[in-house]
């Protein structure tokens, strides 16, 4: 910097010694303009070379290597700007040479510093931000600040930016008032920026409580955002106000204006009546949902919610818009009565033209609401028994054991058998043979049980022990035992086809056979009275040597009918 100051000074004491002319004029402006340049990039320089320590040494570094030159041809630009206003370059060149020059000269400066700030926008946020660990650590409302600042910089160095050229090429070339206006707004901009990070911050921090019911932590965001509404009317209020306009002022003078005015705020009054009937009602739904399917004890289902929840929220937000823009109409001082005389005809006629179609949509928004069907369950609807592959509004669809969709409308369903809820019951029917004691059978039963509770592939679906429930009936003479577990929902068959796998090898392993159909045959003689030849099946052969199966009755002569019938007394 000293080289450039000794060169500006030399150059001054030449210019007191040559008499006035072009040639100085030229050369005092191309000094101040050098000069200028150079102050602003080394006065950045040395500010930036306070923060060369510790994280902040990239941005640094990215600053002095690439940031300086065009700080420089800011520097100038300005300057430029500055000196063609002045009454000797006026007098030489002319006035308006002299302004378009100047006009140009601050136009190109604006622009340079709109994308310097782009373009080292991430350099000088990181410059702000990072601070030392003791420092950084600290969560008040001052780090936030700094962070909100370092972060949203650039805003109102771009609005001075803008300004700027407004001042350039609306006020004639005024600058100085109009950056002064622009100043003011940065400030209020920057202000706003701040008061809306705390609003953020404390919301944040609200939202992170636990045991807070959805309507307060919802009302809660309302009014968060309330507050960062009124925060940027504000801003734009003062801001309008340095510049000669109001928004307030709308609707104080003037007929049109109040009208204006009141229509304006009744609309805003509506829009926020919209806003919270819209809450209260999307948490309603939102509660319904969960809490439904937790008084049920399962999770809130996914194809259910992704089924009516959109449809719900969207019939109510709509209404709620309808009804808010008719509201907002008739505040503009429009005759809303055709337009509800024309919603209800037309709702009329679609409710007489479609009443199937309507009665399959309430009916599956009922079951839809009261959580009877979800995808992948298993079902039986209408006689038709199988998965339940997907759900609209109006259908189901219905896959069953073969393998055949079936598609089945809401309104055509009389009842439905849902096996996919809560857990199912492995209902066990088991023959026992005549001659095993039933206590035996009953140990052999628990002791199955207890293998196959171990079986790592059905343990998980297993949920309790063995019920014995005692002797369902006697079939063929042999007692039929009845059993069940609790198991996983659709998990029923599986158990009951590993319970009888298992049961059926470990009576192959002590050499038990199953309860088969027994059947006692008897011989009688022609008098009546029972022979002692008599036998059953599975016994030897009896004396005359007919296996049991042949057993008869013997007739007068002493012959013995094979096919068990007497034989006619008159033959």
């Amino acid at each position: 910097m000293l080289p450039w100051a000794l060169a500006f000074a030399l150059t001054m004491g030449i210019a007191q010694l040559v008499s006035g002319s072009a040639g100085r004029t030229g050369a005092l402006v191309i000094a101040y303009v050098a000069l200028c340049g150079r102050t602003l990039s080394v006065v950045v320089e040395t500010f930036i070379s306070v923060f060369t320590r510790g994280h902040r040494f990239v941005a640094v570094r990215i600053l002095q290597n690439h940031g300086l030159r065009p700080l420089f041809m800011i520097g100038a630009l300005i300057a430029l700007g500055d000196a063609l206003n002045s009454s000797r370059l006026t007098d030489l060149i002319g006035l308006d040479l002299a302004s378009l020059c100047s006009v140009l000269a601050n136009t190109l400066a604006a622009v340079l510093s709109g994308r310097f700030i782009l373009n080292f926008k991430r350099p000088i946020k990181h410059l702000i931000r990072n601070r030392p660990y003791s420092h950084r650590r600290d969560k008040g409302s001052a780090s936030e600040v700094i962070r909100v600042v370092g972060g949203l910089w650039h805003v109102p160095a771009l609005l001075l930016v803008g300004g700027s050229l407004l001042a350039i090429f609306v006020t004639g070339g005024d600058v100085g008032t109009a950056l002064a206006r622009s100043i003011i707004s940065a400030a209020l901009l920057v202000l706003t920026l701040v008061v809306a990070g705390l609003l953020r911050r404390h919301a944040e921090k609200r939202s992170k409580r636990r045991r807070q019911s959805e309507y307060r932590r919802r009302l809660e965001r309302f009014g968060y955002a309330l507050g960062h509404v009124l925060a940027w009317f504000a801003f734009a209020e003062l801001s309008l106000q340095v510049w000669g306009a109001s928004l307030i002022g709308i609707g104080t003078q003037g007929v049109a204006s109040v009208r204006i005015g009141q229509a304006l705020l009744g609309i805003g009054f509506t829009i926020l009546l919209a806003w919270l009937a819209w809450i209260f009602a999307d948490t309603a739904i939102q509660r319904a949902l969960v809490s439904s399917a937790r008084s049920r004890g399962r999770r809130v289902n996914q194809a259910r919610a992704q089924t009516i929840t959109p449809m719900i929220r969207n019939v109510i937000f709509a209404t709620i818009v309808i009804i808010a823009a008719i509201v907002g109409l008739a505040n503009l001082g429009v005759n809303v009565t055709p337009l509800l005389a024309g919603a209800g005809v037309i709702g009329l006629a679609i409710g007489f033209g479609a009443q199937t179609l309507v009665q399959d949509l309430i009916t599956g928004i009922f079951i839809l609401i009261e959580d009877s069907l979800a995808v992948d369950d298993f079902v039986k609807i209408n006689g038709h028994m199988g998965t339940v592959e997907g759900l609209t509004l109006r259908t189901v669809r219905l896959r069953d054991l073969d393998g055949i969709v079936h598609i089945i409308t809401f309104s055509r369903i009389d009842s439905i058998h849902n096996m996919s809820r809560q857990f199912g019951i492995a209902l066990m029917k088991i023959r026992i043979p005549y001659d095993m004691k039933i206590d035996d059978a009953i140990t052999l039963m628990h002791e199955t049980a207890r293998a196959l509770r171990q079986d790592p592939m059905m343990r998980h679906h297993i949920w309790s022990p063995l019920e014995m429930q005692g002797i369902h009936a006697f079939e063929d003479g042999c007692p039929i035992l009845r059993m069940r577990f609790r198991t996983a929902p659709e998990m029923q068959w599986d158990v009951s086809r590993a319970f009888n796998l298992l049961l059926k090898q470990r009576m192959e392993e002590q050499e038990i056979d199953l309860g088969v159909p027994r059947l006692s045959v008897s011989m009688e003689g022609r008098g009546g009275g029972r022979l002692d030849g008599s036998s059953e099946w599975g016994e030897e052969r009896d004396a005359a040597g007919r296996d049991p199966g042949e057993a008869g009755v013997a007739d007068p002569a002493g012959e013995t009918n094979a096919r068990g019938a007497s034989p006619d007394p008159g033959t």
